[in-house]
């Protein structure tokens, strides 16, 4: 019988070792895996677990209603033009401004002049203002106050006679640029005159007060031009000798004493599908809210079940709080484009509206979303408060970024439509 011995070699030893070393590493890793959810379960009292709720049962009313004249005192921009527009009515933009010499040269009056033109920058187009908008100027007839405060609904009417108009036919030049050739009487009227009334600009302003300029719709809808008065393209150019000019500026408060322009923005709603929602008590909700920049018309939304959150004496932290506002698109939502972003504000009195504080946080957001069609609002500082009584009116107002200049406008979708969804603790 042979007996035959079975030798471990020392590389046969090492790969068992590694071997069982390998399976008992795998029975470890794998009872953690399924353990952990109960590691230290028992350690931890039951008074210290912090539960997160998610929710999305808050509900809203919204109300609309006319805003407040705004101050027009020396700006630097003014949107002048006319809309018509089904949902939101009419709206005007008119401006009255004086003009001065760029340089005090006497010796214009000595020349004989070839023609003269105003120009007005324009920064941005608001509807089909190339097509279906015209500019009529006319001399003033009353002096503009250098110490006036001028708002938005201030009569311009006073301010000029419909007889003294002092254009012919406006023209584009471009989509930057509008051209108002000047007549001649009142091209003669500017050059024939003493040489002192060049000399300085108390002297000028004694003979002249300025002009108005006044927009005039060609089609229904219309449009509004954002002019930028302190552009130097802004300006009145008299041209003689063939290729010289002489060049009198439309000032703003930069620039020379207060009061020297300003302008009337004017808003008839009664024929509006808007009117419909105005006339609302506040009492009841409007399933359609209406914003419009300038000093138009204005829209605020309310917590309508805050209550039922108000009940105990709990305290909330706010984890995340999304808003979601979505747009209503009319027929005319391509012509007059939203907004690209809003802000909120919440009143902190009865009188003053404050931005809510999550609007100075780089996540707040406020963006209109074009591909899923609404404002989105990160609000979890401001509902924190709200929760806690640190606030009493649970009111959010909507607004324009650069309101006072723009007539921007945009209806949105209201009551179960818009959406809060919170993710909070409570203890």
């Amino acid at each position: 019988m042979n007996n035959k011995n079975t030798k471990l070699r020392p590389k046969n030893i090492t790969r068992l070792f590694l071997g069982i070393i390998s399976i008992f590493i795998l029975i470890i890793t794998y009872s953690c895996e399924n353990e952990t959810s109960s590691l230290g379960k028992e350690l931890l009292p039951q008074s210290d677990k912090i539960n997160y709720n998610y929710d999305t049962s808050f509900t809203f009313t919204g109300h609309v209603f006319e805003g407040e004249p705004i101050y027009t005192s020396d700006l630097t921009n003014y949107s002048l033009g006319i809309l018509n527009d089904d949902y939101f009515g009419n709206f005007k933009g008119e401006y009255v401004g004086q003009f001065l010499p760029f340089i005090y040269d006497d010796t214009i009056v000595y020349y004989s002049i070839d023609s003269a033109n105003l120009y007005l920058d324009i920064d941005s187009i608001y509807g089909d203002a190339l097509n279906n908008i015209s500019f009529n100027l006319f001399e003033l007839i009353t002096e503009i106050d250098d110490d006036g405060e001028y708002m938005s609904n201030t009569d311009i009417s006073t301010y000029y006679d419909p007889v003294f108009k002092i254009s012919s036919n406006s023209s584009f030049c471009g989509d930057t640029l509008v051209k108002i050739p000047l007549v001649y009487d009142f091209i003669n009227k500017l050059t024939s005159v003493d040489t002192s009334v060049y000399t300085d600009m108390e002297s000028f302003t004694s003979v002249f007060n300025g002009i108005a300029i006044i927009p005039e719709a060609s089609d229904p809808s219309g449009g509004v031009l954002f002019t930028n008065m302190a552009s130097s393209d802004t300006k009145i150019v008299l041209y003689y000798n063939d290729s010289l000019m002489y060049t009198y500026k439309l000032p703003t408060g930069a620039d020379y004493s207060k009061g020297n322009g300003f302008a009337k923005y004017t808003y008839d709603y009664s024929s509006s599908i808007a009117n419909d929602y105005l006339t609302n008590p506040e009492s009841e909700n409007d399933d359609l809210l209406f914003l419009q920049g300038i000093n138009g018309i204005s829209t605020k939304i309310s917590l309508s079940n805050i209550n039922s959150w108000l009940q105990d004496d709990s305290t909330y932290s706010i984890l995340n709080a999304e808003l979601i506002i979505p747009v209503f698109k009319d027929d005319n939502f391509e012509l007059f484009y939203p907004p690209k972003s809003l802000f909120l504000d919440y009143n902190e009195n009865d009188s003053t509206l404050i931005n809510i504080q999550d609007s100075e946080e780089k996540i707040f957001d406020g963006y209109y979303n074009e591909e899923k069609g609404y404002y989105r609002f990160f609000i979890s500082k401001h509902l924190t408060k709200i929760l806690n009584g640190n606030v009493e009116d649970p009111s959010l107002y909507l607004n324009i970024f650069y309101k006072s200049y723009f007539p921007h406008r945009v209806i949105f979708q209201s009551s179960e439509n818009i959406k809060l969804n919170v993710t909070y603790t409570k203890h």
